[in-house]
């Protein structure tokens, strides 16, 4: 970590995914705690229990680590009290766009954001009730014909899962994030259908993709976790991407 920030491996998390991602091209990347001489047992008792499946140990051995996406920054817009622009739609935490994580997370606000953020859905959620309800869409009818089976799904969602990782990951550029469009268009030709959890969350994920790949192809700049290879550079102005009815607009 000395080549990429003075703070190591307490640097920003977004530095320390791209240094390990930079690094995995070569070879495997390890945490070393070997010179700490607390009880890390103690300090870390669920990431010890793991590690004991694989003969592992803190303090002992070199820990093989690579960063993963675990949430999101952005989301469906919404006002200070989870309100959607669909009636009956709230949102609240890392599904919504409230603006309080920016451009990179920081540890924890994730938790304050659903403490102040979900408590306030839930009061709008009650004030809204007979409006939200009257507004609701009608659920179309389902059939049984065409399905797609639940195996079939999980290979399409790694598909997508694996799609995603190499082209729209830690380290982007035009060039890969155009072969993720190509890609998603591709499945989408072989959407999963169906009303089985796992095949509406298969469109799901298809359509939080699309929309990911579209702002960050169309984003040429580095700001936060967002990183583009082609530019590195940050624009002068923070702007925050907007796609509305697959139409992408940058608003300040």
């Amino acid at each position: 970590m000395q080549r990429y920030h003075p703070l190591l491996e307490l640097a920003p998390r977004d530095v320390v995914a791209r240094a390990i991602t930079r690094e995995g091209m070569d070879g495997s990347v390890y945490l070393d705690m070997r010179h700490v001489r607390k009880d890390l047992h103690a300090r870390f008792p669920g990431i010890s229990k793991f590690l004991t499946k694989y003969h592992l140990e803190l303090g002992r051995y070199l820990i093989p680590v690579r960063p993963a996406a675990h949430y999101l920054m952005g989301g469906i817009c919404t006002d200070v009290h989870g309100r959607t622009s669909l009636p009956g739609l709230y949102a609240a935490g890392e599904a919504a766009c409230t603006g309080v994580h920016g451009a990179n997370r920081l540890a924890s606000n994730s938790l304050l954001e659903g403490l102040v953020f979900g408590a306030l859905a839930a009061e709008a959620m009650i004030a809204d009730a007979p409006a939200a309800v009257e507004g609701l869409l009608a659920v179309p009818a389902t059939t049984t014909e065409g399905l797609t089976s639940e195996a079939a799904t999980e290979r399409w969602i790694n598909e997508l899962r694996d799609l995603m990782w190499k082209h729209a990951g830690l380290l982007r550029d035009a060039a890969g994030l155009q072969q993720a469009q190509r890609g998603l268009d591709a499945l989408a030709a072989a959407m999963p259908r169906g009303t089985y959890r796992r095949a509406i969350e298969a469109r799901n994920l298809h359509a939080v993709a699309s929309v990911i790949v579209a702002s960050a192809l169309a984003r040429q700049e580095s700001r936060g976790a967002h990183y583009r290879n082609d530019f590195p550079q940050k624009d002068a102005v923070a702007r925050h991407s907007i796609i509305e009815h697959g139409h992408l607009q940058f608003v300040e």
